[in-house]
Protein backbone atom coordinates (compact mmCIF):
# COMPACT_ATOMS: atom_id res chain seq x y z
CA UNK A 1 0.00 0.00 0.00
CA UNK A 2 1.04 3.21 -0.44
CA UNK A 3 0.71 6.71 1.76
CA UNK A 4 -2.43 7.75 0.19
CA UNK A 5 -3.99 4.01 0.71
CA UNK A 6 -2.69 3.64 4.26
CA UNK A 7 -3.79 7.61 4.73
CA UNK A 8 -7.62 6.77 3.69
CA UNK A 9 -7.69 3.44 5.60
CA UNK A 10 -6.11 5.58 8.80
CA UNK A 11 -8.99 8.35 8.31
CA UNK A 12 -11.46 5.41 8.34
CA UNK A 13 -10.44 4.29 11.96
CA UNK A 14 -10.71 8.04 13.03
CA UNK A 15 -14.31 8.05 11.56
CA UNK A 16 -15.08 4.95 13.39
CA UNK A 17 -13.65 6.35 16.46
CA UNK A 18 -16.31 9.47 15.55
CA UNK A 19 -19.14 7.39 15.03
CA UNK A 20 -18.59 5.91 18.70
CA UNK A 21 -18.24 9.09 19.73
CA UNK A 22 -21.67 10.06 18.21
CA UNK A 23 -23.58 6.83 19.31
CA UNK A 24 -22.20 7.61 22.99
CA UNK A 25 -23.24 11.31 22.72
CA UNK A 26 -26.53 9.80 22.33
CA UNK A 27 -25.95 7.97 25.16
CA UNK A 28 -25.02 10.52 27.05
CA UNK A 29 -21.80 8.46 27.73
CA UNK A 30 -19.78 11.70 28.33
CA UNK A 31 -17.07 10.27 29.64
CA UNK A 32 -16.67 7.21 26.63
CA UNK A 33 -17.28 10.59 24.02
CA UNK A 34 -14.41 12.34 25.23
CA UNK A 35 -12.30 9.44 24.84
CA UNK A 36 -13.70 8.86 21.18
CA UNK A 37 -13.48 12.20 20.26
CA UNK A 38 -9.83 11.99 21.38
CA UNK A 39 -8.88 8.72 19.27
CA UNK A 40 -10.94 10.25 16.95
CA UNK A 41 -8.57 13.34 16.02
CA UNK A 42 -5.74 11.10 16.97
CA UNK A 43 -6.31 8.98 14.18
CA UNK A 44 -7.34 11.49 11.77
CA UNK A 45 -4.25 13.50 12.35
CA UNK A 46 -2.02 10.61 12.13
CA UNK A 47 -3.59 9.87 8.43
CA UNK A 48 -2.77 13.29 7.56
CA UNK A 49 1.16 12.64 8.06
CA UNK A 50 1.14 9.47 6.86
CA UNK A 51 -0.45 10.81 3.67
CA UNK A 52 2.93 13.64 3.74
CA UNK A 53 4.98 10.49 4.39
CA UNK A 54 5.86 12.01 7.40
CA UNK A 55 6.83 9.42 10.69
CA UNK A 56 5.56 9.77 13.95
CA UNK A 57 6.08 8.91 17.40
CA UNK A 58 4.14 5.75 18.81
CA UNK A 59 2.59 8.40 21.37
CA UNK A 60 -1.19 10.07 21.32
CA UNK A 61 -0.34 13.99 21.48
CA UNK A 62 1.56 14.38 17.88
CA UNK A 63 0.57 17.99 17.73
CA UNK A 64 4.31 18.83 17.33
CA UNK A 65 4.95 16.34 14.55
CA UNK A 66 1.65 17.66 12.93
CA UNK A 67 2.62 21.53 13.13
CA UNK A 68 5.64 20.72 11.75
CA UNK A 69 4.92 19.20 8.48
CA UNK A 70 6.04 21.31 5.23
CA UNK A 71 3.12 23.23 4.36
CA UNK A 72 3.97 24.02 0.82
CA UNK A 73 2.40 21.68 -0.59
CA UNK A 74 -0.67 21.78 1.56
CA UNK A 75 -3.47 24.07 0.54
CA UNK A 76 -4.00 27.27 2.48
CA UNK A 77 -7.52 26.56 3.96
CA UNK A 78 -6.07 23.30 5.34
CA UNK A 79 -3.04 25.19 6.63
CA UNK A 80 -5.35 27.60 8.21
CA UNK A 81 -7.11 25.45 10.89
CA UNK A 82 -3.95 23.08 11.47
CA UNK A 83 -3.47 25.37 14.62
CA UNK A 84 -7.16 24.37 15.71
CA UNK A 85 -5.90 20.81 14.82
CA UNK A 86 -3.30 20.93 17.01
CA UNK A 87 -4.97 22.21 20.07
CA UNK A 88 -7.95 20.13 19.80
CA UNK A 89 -5.66 17.13 19.83
CA UNK A 90 -3.66 18.81 22.87
CA UNK A 91 -6.78 19.17 25.10
CA UNK A 92 -8.11 15.72 24.13
CA UNK A 93 -5.36 14.09 24.82
CA UNK A 94 -5.33 15.59 28.55
CA UNK A 95 -8.53 14.49 29.10
CA UNK A 96 -8.16 11.03 27.49
CA UNK A 97 -6.72 9.20 31.07
CA UNK A 98 -9.50 10.67 33.09
CA UNK A 99 -12.08 9.65 30.48
CA UNK A 100 -11.10 6.16 30.10
CA UNK A 101 -9.63 5.47 34.08
CA UNK A 102 -11.75 8.47 36.03
CA UNK A 103 -13.35 5.95 38.02
CA UNK A 104 -10.32 5.72 39.74
CA UNK A 105 -10.24 9.00 40.77
CA UNK A 106 -13.67 9.21 41.64
CA UNK A 107 -14.94 10.71 37.90
CA UNK A 108 -18.34 10.03 37.11
CA UNK A 109 -19.33 10.00 33.20
CA UNK A 110 -21.39 13.30 34.12
CA UNK A 111 -18.01 15.02 34.80
CA UNK A 112 -17.36 15.26 31.29
CA UNK A 113 -20.66 16.31 29.62
CA UNK A 114 -19.39 19.94 29.68
CA UNK A 115 -15.90 18.84 27.72
CA UNK A 116 -18.29 16.21 25.28
CA UNK A 117 -20.34 19.56 24.43
CA UNK A 118 -17.28 22.12 24.39
CA UNK A 119 -15.19 19.42 21.85
CA UNK A 120 -18.51 18.41 19.78
CA UNK A 121 -17.61 21.07 16.65
CA UNK A 122 -13.61 21.41 16.60
CA UNK A 123 -13.77 17.39 16.45
CA UNK A 124 -16.40 17.88 13.60
CA UNK A 125 -14.32 20.35 12.29
CA UNK A 126 -10.83 18.26 12.48
CA UNK A 127 -12.57 15.13 10.90
CA UNK A 128 -14.37 17.13 7.60
CA UNK A 129 -11.01 18.78 7.08
CA UNK A 130 -8.85 15.74 7.25
CA UNK A 131 -11.62 14.12 4.90
CA UNK A 132 -11.62 16.98 2.25
CA UNK A 133 -7.51 17.22 2.82
CA UNK A 134 -7.49 13.73 1.23
CA UNK A 135 -10.26 14.05 -1.10
CA UNK A 136 -8.29 16.85 -3.02
CA UNK A 137 -4.91 14.69 -2.67
CA UNK A 138 -6.79 12.20 -4.54
CA UNK A 139 -7.88 14.01 -7.01
CA UNK A 140 -4.32 15.39 -7.24
CA UNK A 141 -3.33 12.22 -7.54
CA UNK A 142 -5.52 10.98 -10.06
CA UNK A 143 -4.32 13.53 -12.57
Amino acid sequence: MNNLEVAREGLKRGEQWNQNAIQAYKDERWNDVVFSYEMAVEHALKAILILYGIEYPKIHNISKVYLNINRNNIPKWFVNNMDLHAKTLKELVKLRGSAAYGYVEGLTKDDFKEDAITFKDSVIKVIDDCINLIKAFSKKAMK
